[in-house]
Formats: C-alpha cells, sequence, structure tokens
C-alpha cells in the first residue's frame, strides 16, 4: 500500500512538471512570435514614414564618431536633443521597446544606474523603439521607472545610432563623441565599467 501510494504521488509531480514544462515552451514560443511580429510591424511603420529622410549607410555611426543628432519627444511632450547635453553631461543612450524580453530584465539595472549617477556630469536617455506613446507610459508607470524616457516612433534615430537589434546601448561622452557600443542584455555591473572606462 505504502509502495503504491509512493507511486502515484511521484506520478503526480511527473505530471505536474511535464505540464510546466509544456506550458514554458508554449508561452516562450507565443512571446517570441509575437516579439518577430511587433520587429516586422515597427520596420513597416519606420519604411512608410514619408516625413524623414531616407538614412544612408553613409549615416550610420561608429565609435569615436560625433553622435548624430536627433530630437525626440519625451513623455511629458517636450523635444529633447543630444545637443542639449553637449559640454555638460555624458549621455547613457539605451534602446528598447516594452515587448523585448531582454529590455526588460534590463531595466531595473537602467533605473539602479540613473538613479546612481543622476548627480554627476550623467544622464541616462532610455529611447523607446516604435511604440505608441501610450503603451510606453502605461509601462513605465507599472514598472515606476523614473530615468527619461524618449519616444523613436518611426526608428530613424535607432538607425542612425546601429541599433538592429534590442536593447542596444551607446555612451556618447561630454563632448557629444560615441565611446561605447553595447549590443545586447547588460547588468549594473557592465553599465558601470562603461562609465568606469569613459572616466
Amino acid at each position: 500500500m505504502k509502495n503504491k501510494t509512493v507511486i502515484i504521488v511521484v506520478a503526480v509531480v511527473l505530471g505536474i512538471l511535464a505540464v510546466s514544462i509544456g506550458a514554458g515552451f508554449l508561452i516562450t514560443k507565443n512571446l517570441k512570435n509575437v516579439a518577430i511580429k511587433e520587429q516586422e510591424e515597427i520596420i513597416q511603420r519606420a519604411s512608410d514614414n514619408t516625413d524623414n529622410k531616407k538614412i544612408e549607410l553613409d549615416d550610420i555611426v561608429d565609435i569615436g564618431d560625433s553622435a548624430p543628432d536627433f530630437i525626440l519627444k519625451d513623455l511629458e511632450g517636450n523635444s529633447v536633443s543630444i545637443k542639449d547635453f553637449k559640454g555638460e553631461k555624458a549621455v547613457f543612450l539605451n534602446f528598447w521597446a516594452s515587448w523585448c524580453p531582454p529590455c526588460r530584465e534590463e531595466m531595473p539595472d537602467l533605473d539602479k544606474l540613473y538613479q546612481e549617477y543622476k548627480d554627476d556630469d550623467f544622464i541616462v536617455l532610455a529611447v523607446n523603439v516604435g511604440e505608441s506613446e501610450k503603451t510606453v507610459k502605461e509601462f513605465i508607470v507599472e514598472n515606476d521607472y523614473s530615468f527619461p524616457v524618449l519616444l523613436d516612433i518611426t526608428q530613424a534615430t535607432g538607425i542612425a545610432y546601429n541599433t538592429f537589434s534590442i536593447p542596444t546601448s551607446v555612451l556618447v561622452d561630454k563632448e557629444g563623441i560615441i565611446r561605447a557600443y553595447r549590443p545586447g542584455l547588460m547588468s549594473y555591473e557592465q553599465m558601470v565599467e562603461l562609465l568606469d572606462n569613459l572616466k
């Protein structure tokens, strides 16, 4: 009787594990499909946009180049330019989207970086790529993030900064020169290391 009970318990546990693994796989697969669809829609919206000049390959920057200027709206409707900070602050640009799992994962570290260094000659600008103001505001408020957020609805700024995948972080020094380019998820320690190299 005791052996039968053990077998039943083991069978139930294995069944629960199988269901959990299957559900996790389906959720991950669905999230990936959503991300791919979102990216395709963003690219289509950017290519349909006739108000922006065509971005030529010569416009794409590299480390050591001057940071391309941009004018983007923040969540309060103010216009922000990279030139606003020249001579005053180094700028940590982080290109992201709310549907991107690695972006979401690094957001708490990005917020910590902003909180720790905002009183220095340094600012974080989180540049959202391709999403609506409503979507971005809801995400930021829901997660109680405090760093400044800019809206790159057409993706023109992201393309100019080589952000062909997200997240991507770009560090611009006080003189407006690109000093670091890092695609992919970053930890708080890696972010601080970039800043230390700048100093």
